[in-house]
């Protein structure tokens, strides 16, 4: 008792600190990368919807919990090497710097500015925070997002390229791409982007020092299936107005109803900030969901770094809306920690009053003082 204790009260610090620091300690530019892939990529039998109809059935086969749609979809693989332009965003801590850098992959229905929710000063934006504890953090616009390249949705943005743009954007960075050289690299993921992290750690193990990871947990796939069914899936060319999307194989979820159904805990979430993500909301394709699970299907056996998981109580996405159901008698965050057999530690935050989006809730500042203390740890 002591010690939690403890920690709550290095975690209030942290958290005053940290907001009070956070309007002038960032120093941020645009980046554009090239992202080299040589890999080879899921062939899936099928094309891009014709129709709102015919996209609304593939996800209601998707969600079934006894078809198995997606495997079925998939009828070997087909060489894949691609270079990608990746648009990011590198912020800097003003004055001070521990050296280490976190490498931010953003989820399903997010762009970049996950990372930067509210604005500069605002409570919401992990990027500041990051900078305001002297951690450097570089974010981006993943595969078939916003300002980086958008090819095939079906062919080629899948969960698994997903994994190799990642990986050849941190070699890139490991070898001066941004012309700042940085002592450890910390990959940091929410949703969809955690397990892209999940995936490069078991991949290439030596990519990150450590790994955090939001918006996931493990040993139950219900909530999956529930929150996409709920997701409203509309092509993107007609629930976006700058949609700019190759084809119908990209989609987006269609209101805010849906958005707050997958993502949100009513009513612990600011209205401003959450419509403003809404609004400019990410795209999913085709090709992702059908290959969605694929990079965390198999244990990191040879990553050896820490491992933090942080996960709302309330996560609708990974936990069907209770982070406290067990399996086994573990709760959903920790059986992540299977996935990590020879990680040097395994910790886990789960912030109460919290959804699927933890840097949108009123949790957020105390959430992002734990991570930081947990970097600096």
């Amino acid at each position: 008792m002591a010690s939690n204790m403890a920690w709550g009260r290095l975690i209030l610090i942290l958290q005053f600190l940290l907001l009070s620091a956070s309007t002038a300690a960032q120093n941020c530019r645009s980046v554009t990368l090239t992202a080299s892939i040589n890999t080879t990529a899921a062939t899936i039998n099928t094309t891009p919807p014709a129709t709102q109809e015919a996209l609304t059935d593939f996800l209601q086969q998707t969600t079934s919990p006894t078809l198995n749609f997606p495997t079925v979809l998939i009828t070997g693989s087909t060489p894949l090497v691609k270079k990608y332009s990746i648009s990011g965003k590198l912020c800097l801590p003003t004055g001070k710097s521990t050296g280490t850098l976190l490498f931010a992959t953003h989820g399903l229905s997010f762009d970049h500015t996950y990372w930067e929710a509210g604005g500069p000063s605002s409570k919401f934006n992990f990027a500041a925070s990051a900078n305001a504890a002297g951690n450097a953090i570089f974010y981006y616009d993943r595969l078939g997002i916003g300002a980086s390249a958008k090819p095939d949705g079906i062919k080629e943005v899948q969960s698994p390229v997903q994994v190799e743009v990642a990986h050849s954007l941190v070699t890139s960075i490991r070898a001066g791409a941004l012309h700042q050289a940085f002592s450890k690299i910390i990959g940091v993921g929410h949703a969809l982007g955690s397990v892209t992290t999940v995936g490069i750690a078991a991949k290439y193990p030596t990519d990150f020092d450590d790994i955090i990871l939001t918006g996931f947990a493990g040993g139950d796939n219900v909530g999956i299936l529930i929150s996409l069914g709920a997701f409203g899936a509309t092509i993107a060319s007609q629930a976006l107005k700058n949609a700019n999307t190759p084809s119908n194989s990209y989609f987006a979820v269609g209101s805010f109803i849906d958005f707050q159904q997958g993502f949100l805990k009513y009513p612990f979430f600011d209205a401003a900030t959450t419509n403003t993500i809404f609004n400019t909301r990410g795209t999913v394709t085709i090709g992702e969901l059908t290959t969605l699970a694929i990079p965390a299907s198999a244990p990191a056996t040879d990553f050896t770094g820490r491992v933090l998981v942080v996960t709302g109580n309330n996560d609708h996405f990974f936990c069907a809306g209770n982070c406290a159901e067990t399996v086994n008698g573990v709760t959903l965050p920790n059986v992540a920690a299977g996935l990590f057999p020879a990680a040097s530690d395994f910790k886990s935050i789960v912030p109460l009053n919290t959804g699927h989006a933890i840097n949108l809730h009123q949790s957020a500042p105390a959430t992002f003082a734990a991570i930081q203390s947990w970097i600096a740890a």
